[in-house]
C-alpha cells in the first residue's frame, strides 16, 4: 500500500505503511518522521480511489426557436387554458409559465419537451455544425495589417 506514497507534511516518499494523522482537524497521510505531528488515528485503513474517467458531456445540437414565447402563448390561448392550467398539465409552476410567455428566461431542455409533448409543436430546431476555412497561418502578416500608400512620381 505505502508504494508510491508520499507525506502530506514534508513530501518525502513513505517507505512501509503511512500513518494517519489529525493535524488542525485535517486528516493527512504521513510518514514516520513526520507522524508526531499530530494525533495519529488507529485502525483505519486507508482506501486508494482511483478516478474513472466520466464520459464527456452530450452537447444538444439544438436551439430554442426564437419566437418561443409568442408559440407558448398562442398554443395555450387557442387551447383555452389559463397559465395555471398549462403548469399542472406540464406539473411545473404557473410563475414558471409567466415567465416564459413574458420571455424573461429560456426554458430548459426537460420543459420544452413537456411543452412540445402538450402542444403537439417544435419549440426546437436543429443547429447544423458550421465549417470554417482556417487561413493558412492564424498569424496576420505585414500585409494584412499595414495598408501601404504610394506616392505619385512625375
Amino acid at each position: 500500500m505505502g508504494i508510491g506514497m508520499y507525506c502530506e507534511i514534508c513530501g518525502g516518499r513513505i517507505l512501509g505503511r503511512g500513518h494517519r494523522v489529525v493535524v488542525e482537524g485535517s486528516e493527512l497521510t504521513v510518514c514516520d518522521r513526520c507522524k508526531d505531528l499530530g494525533v495519529e488515528i488507529k485502525n483505519v485503513k486507508v482506501k486508494v480511489v482511483k478516478k474513472v474517467a466520466r464520459p464527456k458531456p452530450i452537447v444538444e445540437d439544438y436551439e430554442v426557436v426564437e419566437n418561443f414565447h409568442e408559440i407558448i402563448r398562442r398554443e395555450r390561448e387557442r387551447r383555452g387554458w389559463t397559465q395555471e392550467e398549462l403548469a399542472k398539465r406540464i406539473q411545473e409552476k404557473a410563475t414558471l409559465i409567466r415567465k416564459l410567455e413574458n420571455r424573461e428566461i429560456t426554458p430548459e431542455k426537460e420543459v420544452l419537451e413537456k411543452l412540445e409533448r402538450v402542444f403537439g409543436v417544435k419549440l426546437r430546431e436543429r443547429v447544423e455544425d458550421v465549417k470554417v476555412e482556417s487561413p493558412k497561418s492564424l498569424t496576420p502578416t505585414l500585409g494584412d495589417v499595414v495598408v501601404i500608400k504610394r506616392k505619385k512620381r512625375s
